[in-house]
């Protein structure tokens, strides 16, 4: 019934009365628009309650000033009872040292307090872990403002290899399980160690420290796994794709012998055929680059193809400047 809110303005305080006004710095605001309205009253009282930070009203006006300075700028006697309670909405310094010690964080980053409390307890932080190996040693920090602050975590990374990657080989100690005599047994004993020496035909090999894996590396919900780019399909929702190169570059060389030979010294296994229909001469070369000439009313030209990848890439350099020299 006798808790409202109040208009500072029209506020009557011809009668007695309590009220709880913020900040309580007293910089600014109700609390301060009613302070200077009751400062030079010596029948009024002020309570701090709480931290009073320094160069603040709350914190002078503690130390029994006579005058005081009002938010226009006239100077006014300090004739009201000034007195503070101790009271906080955050931790002190025990609650704050428990907490870290029950957190056992890897970085400790001290701010928004003032700076000579915060210097003691970086020290008194410092002194704790002082006996602590330097590696489980946290790091505390107690930056100004506006200066950066870099953390570095450790992070250690797992991936699953999954696939035809994982190596498997041969048991050698089920070959004379597998040799024997399956006439002197029945059916059904042939059946079982047909199961049998297909569970023990291969054997997973245990990874070795410092053996390497080539593969692609996939992540998802943050689960890793490399698998070859053959069993992307099966293990992840991606695709493997090839992309097919296509070029057409002038033939002006009227004899396919002289580039038979240019391409069978440069390079081993060269095939060479040719289609009579069509007439047309095809060169391959290994199942990456295939080089088509074509005769007839449209000779002069030669068709180049290849799958675009870094060897077939550079074959097909060398091919097209070739043919270019022929």
């Amino acid at each position: 019934r006798n808790l409202k809110s109040i208009d500072v303005n029209n506020f009557d305080d011809s009668g007695p009365s309590v009220v709880f006004a913020s900040p309580g710095m007293l910089q600014s605001g109700v609390s301060r628009q009613l302070f200077d309205r009751w400062a030079s009253n010596p029948n009024n009282g002020v309570m701090i309650a709480g931290y009073a930070v320094e160069h603040t009203l709350a914190k002078e006006i503690m130390l029994q000033p006579k005058e005081v300075v009002t938010l226009e700028g006239r100077r006014q006697p300090l004739n009201c009872l000034v007195d503070y309670v101790s009271f906080s909405a955050h931790v002190d310094f025990v609650q704050n040292r428990s907490f870290i010690q029950q957190v056992a964080p890897k970085h400790v980053v001290l701010v928004h307090g003032q700076k000579d409390e915060m210097g003691r307890f970086k020290s008194a932080l410092m002194l704790q872990y002082k006996s602590w190996p330097e590696s489980k040693r946290p790091t505390i920090t107690m930056p100004p403002n506006l200066q950066e602050v870099k953390l570095r975590f450790a992070r250690r990374r797992t991936a699953k290899v999954m696939g035809r990657l994982v190596k498997q080989k041969e048991d050698p100690g089920t070959k004379d399980t597998d040799e024997m005599d399956l006439d002197k047994v029945s059916s059904q004993q042939q059946q079982q160690q047909q199961q049998m020496s297909a569970q023990k035909s291969s054997a997973i090999v245990e990874p070795v420290a410092g053996e390497s894996v080539q593969g692609i590396l996939v992540t998802h919900n943050f689960h890793s796994k490399i698998v070859s780019p053959d069993d992307l399909a099966t293990y992840t929702p991606l695709r493997k794709g090839t992309i097919s190169s296509k070029l057409h570059v002038p033939f002006a060389g009227s004899c396919l012998e002289l580039l038979q030979v240019f391409l069978q010294e440069m390079f081993a296994g060269m095939t060479v055929s040719t289609n009579e229909a069509t007439d047309t001469t095809v060169f391959q070369l290994a199942d990456l680059v295939q080089v088509v000439i074509v005769g007839g009313k449209q000779a002069g030209t030669s068709l180049v193809e290849w799958d675009a990848n870094p060897q077939g890439d550079v074959l097909a350099d060398a091919v097209i400047s070739l043919i270019m020299h022929a």
